[in-house]
């Protein structure tokens, strides 16, 4: 913990009035970090087939973002990422987005192939893990569950940690977006559990494929994901009009 938090902190550190603009490869590490401990957590979990996985992944999450949501933005998942570059209003420009996507995506994998040698050497090794939830829609229906609540977890992301802040006692982020985006993983976890997984995030889908989710099905369902995570950034513009006048 420490050389990581001398990390992501160190340009802060060294400015006495410790509001610096972090540089890409420290916003990289940040990224890096809560989205390793984010999918880490979720597929060990799965491994370990608890029910409380979105309450788990949920905790992680929240946890990241308020610590490191002031270094890189605490996207951690690359739909949402897209979101935020796509909604154009320079919180997250083109290069930045994709440097934070490579970052998530190397993340997930490490995260599943770690889950992937703690199963090995443990009790369970050997025994296959059933990641495939009931199939009690078609491939076509979880797709479409998967783009809802990952358009619901970009949507509020948008908002509570990309829009200018009301002056407050709590500073510049208000106390509840980690709260609030988190509850959006509870949500679309508990719903989806049976559905299509709840996963919401193609680095967690990325990291589920290292253990033994069929590799055919990555691209699928990271495609729903992106798709939300667009319209997300669509439905941004129509409600919230007065950001991108701002900026003009």
């Amino acid at each position: 913990a420490v050389p990581f938090y001398y990390v992501v902190r160190l340009e802060g550190a060294q400015n006495e009035a410790r509001v610096p603009t972090p540089s890409l490869p420290i916003k990289c590490v940040s990224e890096f970090l809560g989205t390793y401990i984010l999918v880490f957590t979720m597929c060990l979990n799965v491994v370990a087939s608890s029910p409380a996985a979105a309450l788990s992944a949920a905790a992680a999450l929240a946890s990241m973002n308020y610590s490191l949501n002031d270094v890189s933005g605490a996207h951690f998942n690359p739909a949402v990422t897209f979101a935020i570059v796509t909604s154009s209003r320079g919180k997250c420009c083109p290069r930045d987005g994709l440097a934070h996507v490579l970052t998530q995506v190397i993340a997930g994998i490490l995260a599943g192939l770690s889950c992937a040698s703690f199963r090995l050497t443990g009790l369970d090794a050997g025994k296959s893990v059933i990641l495939q939830p009931e199939r009690i829609v078609d491939a076509f229906g979880a797709g479409l569950g998967e783009m809802f609540f990952t358009f619901v977890l970009a949507y509020v992301v948008l908002i509570v940690a990309t829009t200018r802040p009301v002056v407050s006692q709590h500073g510049a982020l208000p106390s509840h977006s980690a709260t609030a985006i988190a509850s959006c993983v509870v949500a679309g976890g508990c719903s989806l559990g049976a559905v299509s997984g709840g996963k919401l995030n193609p680095a967690v889908v990325i990291g589920l494929a290292m253990l033994d989710l069929p590799l055919e099905t990555i691209p699928i369902s990271v495609l729903w994901q992106f798709v939300g995570g667009l319209l997300a950034a669509m439905a941004f513009r129509v409600t919230h009009p007065l950001e991108f006048a701002e900026e003009k």
